[in-house]
């Protein structure tokens, strides 16, 4: 290779934060930081903050051309779609690489959709879907071209979680760490009649606050709310106290995306079994995998069902651990996932 690929990536953490925390947590970035032919630039959007936010924009714009770069690399779209619309009308020269977490919108108006085709979704020369259901819709729909789009596993780099891992051999603990859309009523409902120990640790939504108040005198819940912790390394704190965990539990509410995947991708370094809401849109299936179970909506007995079985059964959850640990050493390994995304790179500049 002639010359390194230039590759803009937009985030709130910096280079030191990014390298001290797992690849996985800034997608992959850091093993892009690690090539000899990649040269990465971080753009932090709130460096760029203006008296309103067209100015705040403009500024982010004219940083992203003063760099030049050859892909504008983007872990999610949520107020960065203009800079879409910019590369289609060229004021944008480069090429764009960016997750998605949900469908594809569609519109009833035909124009609408044929406008949106046209001035956004051709502008995307690469997604990384999060869901097979997703990418399927965008395809079948001709949202997008099938070259455009595919869904990638979150390969995790398992070897730095691991020494947070505290095996609890006498303290059989099931542990939640999701903040949004989820259903912890449930969840305690299902510790408190089968007197498990549950440590849910989240933040203040309004949801979460009266579950919280709820159980507030149960000897079985805790609930930590990270808003009370005042500490500056939230997601280090979060995977220690994770490595206590017998199982790992993501009750989620009925949404129309895969709600947990990043938990599922942060669990399975552990090596401990998953319980999960049931969702179609989630890329990876628990059972199929055995690493753990899916659980319909609201289902308290079928909680109470799984918790008892796994607590009764150590032999299931150590078949469960070995299937986790080799999902981490293939498909689901950091190395895997950053070795795709690179030789993407290499593929769409040339």
């Amino acid at each position: 290779m002639t010359s390194n690929i230039k590759v803009i990536y937009i985030t709130k953490y910096n280079q030191k934060e990014i390298l001290k925390r797992p690849d996985n947590f800034a997608y992959y970035i850091k093993s892009m930081m690690n090539t000899n032919f990649i040269d990465v630039h971080l753009l932090n959007p709130l460096s760029f903050k203006k008296a309103n936010s067209i100015l705040s924009f403009i500024s982010l714009v004219k940083a992203i051309k003063e760099v030049s770069p050859d892909i504008l690399y983007l872990d999610n779209l949520q107020g960065l779609n203009e800079l879409i619309t910019l590369k289609r009308v060229g004021i944008l020269k480069c090429k764009i690489v960016a997750w998605k977490y949900t469908y594809c919108k569609e519109y009833s108006n035909p124009i609408k959709n044929w406008l949106t085709k046209f001035f956004y979704w051709t502008g995307i020369d690469r997604i990384y879907m999060m869901f097979d259901n997703h990418t399927h819709h965008a395809i079948v729909h001709n949202i997008v071209k099938d070259c455009q789009i595919t869904t990638l596993s979150r390969g995790t780099e398992a070897e730095w979680y691991q020494k947070y891992l505290i095996p609890q051999k006498d303290n059989f603990l099931v542990m939640a760490t999701g903040k949004d859309s989820r259903d912890y009523q449930t969840l305690c409902e299902a510790c408190e009649q089968t007197q498990t120990n549950c440590h849910i640790i989240t933040r203040r939504h309004e949801s979460n606050i009266k579950v919280a108040e709820k159980f507030k005198n149960s000897q079985y819940i805790k609930f930590t709310f990270m808003e009370d912790l005042h500490i500056n390394n939230e997601y280090e704190y979060i995977m220690q106290q994770q490595g206590q965990a017998s199982i790992l539990a993501i009750p989620c509410e009925r949404r129309e995306y895969g709600v947990g995947y990043t938990n599922i991708v942060e669990a399975l370094p552990y090596y401990i079994p998953i319980l999960m809401t049931h969702n179609p849109d989630i890329h990876i299936d628990l059972e199929k995998e055995n690493i753990g179970y899916l659980i319909e909506p609201y289902d308290v007995e079928t909680w109470k069902e799984k918790i008892i079985y796994l607590k009764q059964h150590p032999e299931v959850i150590e078949t469960m651990s070995k299937h986790a640990k080799k999902l981490t050493e293939g498909e689901y390994n950091a190395q895997t996932t950053a070795s795709y995304i690179i030789n993407d790179f290499i593929r769409i500049i040339q």
